[in-house]
C-alpha cells in the first residue's frame, strides 16, 4: 500500500476552485455535470502498475509515460426549500493525484451559513496494485484495491471561518501476498507484518481567510492514522496545506501545495528500516466559463506533481499530471 495515496482516497483535501471561492446557491430539482477530461501522467514509481518487474528493491521505479481519456462527472438533488441536497458522483479536483472514486451524500445548509456534508465511499471503483510489490526479476503480479468510508464534514462552523472534517474507511487488497518472494527468507511473521489491509480514520481542520470578494487563502492541518493490519504497514501521517483561491470575471483558478510526513510504527523486515516519508506536491486548477459562449460549458484544467522522499528508496517517487477538458453543468 502507498499510505499516501490511500489517504487521498479518503479525503478530498484538494478543493474545487468555484465551490471554495464563494457561495452557491442550490436550484431545487436535479443538476450535477459531466467532464471529459484527456490527460498525460509520469511516474517512476515503483507501484506505478507498467513497472511490471523490478531488479532493484534498493531504488524507485523506471519512468512511466501514459496518456488516458476519462469521463467523470456528478448528479445531485435538491429539495424543494433549497436547503438539503442529496448527491453521487465524482469530483474532478480529485482525478488529479489518481483518486478515482465515487461518492454518495447528503449535504444541508443552515441560517448561520454553515454546511453540515454527510457522505459514504462505496468502494465501486478500484485501483491496481501488486500482490507481492518486492518481488524481484520476475514479472509483477496485479490486484485490486478498494476503500470504503464514512465521512462527516462541517464547513463555517457557526457562520466562522473554520471548518473541520473527520473520516473513517476500510482500506483491502483483493489478493495479498506481500513478502513471499523466497529471496527474502522471511518469517511467517515478518510476512505477516507487510499486510496492507487497513482501517484509515482522517480529521482535517481549515480556516478561510479573504482578502477580497474574489481572493481568498485557505490554510488546513491534517492527522491521519492508517492502522494495517500488518505492523509495519501501520502509521501516521500530520499534515499542512495552503491554498490560494481567486475568481475572476470569466474565470477562477486555485493553487495548493501539501505536505505531510508519514512515521510507521515498526521496522520493515525487507529494508530492516522503519519506513520514514516526507512527500510534497503542487495543484493548479483553473476554470475558464462560457468558452466561444457556450452556456453552461467551461474549459477546464488540472496540473498537478508530487515528491515523496523516503529514508527506504523504494518507496521514492515522483509523479507529474496534466489534463484538461470540457465541462457541462446542467
Amino acid at each position: 500500500m502507498k499510505p499516501l495515496l490511500t489517504v487521498g482516497l479518503i479525503a478530498t483535501a484538494i478543493i474545487s476552485t468555484t465551490t471554495q471561492a464563494r457561495p452557491v446557491d442550490w436550484t431545487p430539482g436535479i443538476g450535477g455535470d459531466i467532464s471529459l477530461m484527456v490527460g498525460y501522467n509520469r511516474s517512476n514509481s515503483q507501484f506505478n502498475s507498467d513497472n511490471h518487474t523490478t531488479s532493484n528493491l534498493n531504488s524507485h521505479g523506471n519512468k512511466q509515460d501514459k496518456m488516458f481519456v476519462a469521463p467523470i462527472g456528478s448528479l445531485s438533488y435538491t429539495f424543494n426549500d433549497g436547503d438539503k441536497q442529496l448527491y453521487f458522483g465524482t469530483n474532478r479536483s480529485d482525478i488529479a493525484l489518481g483518486r478515482f472514486h465515487v461518492d454518495i451524500g447528503y449535504r444541508q445548509k443552515f441560517a448561520d451559513n454553515s454546511m453540515l456534508t454527510l457522505s459514504y465511499i462505496p468502494g465501486v471503483l478500484t485501483q491496481k496494485t501488486w500482490q507481492d510489490p518486492y518481488l524481484q526479476n520476475v514479472e509483477r503480479s496485479k490486484t485490486k484495491t478498494s476503500i470504503n468510508a464514512f465521512s462527516v464534514k462541517l464547513n463555517d462552523i457557526r457562520g466562522s471561518r473554520f471548518s473541520g472534517q473527520l473520516a473513517y474507511g476500510k482500506f483491502s487488497v483483493d489478493q495479498e501476498l506481500s513478502g513471499n518472494d523466497p529471496l527474502l527468507a522471511l518469517t511467517p511473521n515478518e510476512k505477516s507484518s507487510l499486510n496492507r489491509n487497513a482501517n484509515v480514520l482522517y480529521t482535517e481542520g481549515t480556516y478561510s481567510q479573504p482578502f477580497s470578494r474574489s481572493l481568498i487563502l485557505r490554510t488546513a492541518i491534517n492527522f491521519t492514522n492508517i492502522n494495517a493490519d500488518g505492523n509495519a504497514m501501520s502509521n501516521n501521517i500530520y499534515g499542512v496545506a495552503a491554498t490560494i483561491i481567486q475568481v475572476l470575471p470569466q474565470s477562477s483558478f486555485a493553487f495548493t501545495v501539501n505536505y505531510k510526513r508519514a512515521l510507521f510504527d515498526l521496522t520493515n523486515p525487507v529494508f530492516n528500516q522503519k519506513q520514514q516519508d516526507n512527500k510534497y506536491s503542487a495543484f493548479f486548477a483553473y476554470e475558464y466559463n462560457q468558452p466561444f459562449n457556450w452556456k453552461k460549458w467551461s474549459l477546464v484544467s488540472l496540473i498537478s506533481y508530487s515528491s515523496t522522499q523516503s529514508n527506504i528508496d523504494f518507496y521514492d517517487s515522483n509523479d507529474l499530471f496534466v489534463s484538461a477538458g470540457l465541462n457541462y453543468k446542467f
